[in-house]
């Protein structure tokens, strides 16, 4: 043996590996870092509660949309249009009966363009196909469609939309 350590002066100091017990350590470290870490990033990153959104400001003068039914709204309910629809066997016929919302001072100029409005309302009307008609999702579409007529032969400032009372597919 002290032929080994002529040959090798640090013979003692060289002891074998142990791998085991600095896994442990290791782990326990980087677990804490970790936790550290993300503390850290809530922490600080996180909004304070005293900001407040430009974009959701609340004030107290707010307000939601102003309602369609006001007193200064009047209604000019339109005759029944009666239209058939398809060819020889196939023919249906729908009914449908309007209204036209309009401010309450407009309603007789409203009700004096009734025929141009229901022609307007006929002339589309026989230009829908069967098919659209039975569609559950044309109803808001003809109800849309109605409004923009109206608003074309009333005026924009006139026409406020259009009710639909009464629609029938026979």
């Amino acid at each position: 043996m002290a032929a080994d350590n002529a040959r090798n002066p640090n013979a003692d100091d060289v002891a074998p590996a142990e791998s085991g017990g600095n896994l442990l350590v290791n782990s326990a470290i980087i677990a804490v870092i970790c936790g550290a870490a993300a503390f850290g990033a809530v922490f600080f990153l996180t909004p304070s509660a005293t900001t407040e959104s430009a974009a959701c400001a609340v004030t107290p003068d707010a307000h939601g949309p102003a309602p369609l039914a006001s007193a200064d709204t009047g209604y000019v309910e339109l005759e029944d249009m009666l239209i058939t629809v398809g060819d020889g066997a196939n023919a249906r016929y729908v009914k449908v009966n309007a209204v036209v919302m309009t401010p309450a001072a407009e309603v007789e100029a409203v009700r004096a363009a009734s025929p141009m409005l229901q022609d307007a309302f006929l002339t589309y009307l026989r230009a829908i196909d069967i098919s659209d008609f039975e569609a559950e999702a044309f109803y808001p579409d003809l109800k849309e469609q109605l409004s923009r007529r109206a608003e074309l032969v009333l005026g924009a400032e006139r026409a406020r939309g259009v009710l639909i009372t009464e629609f029938m597919l026979r």
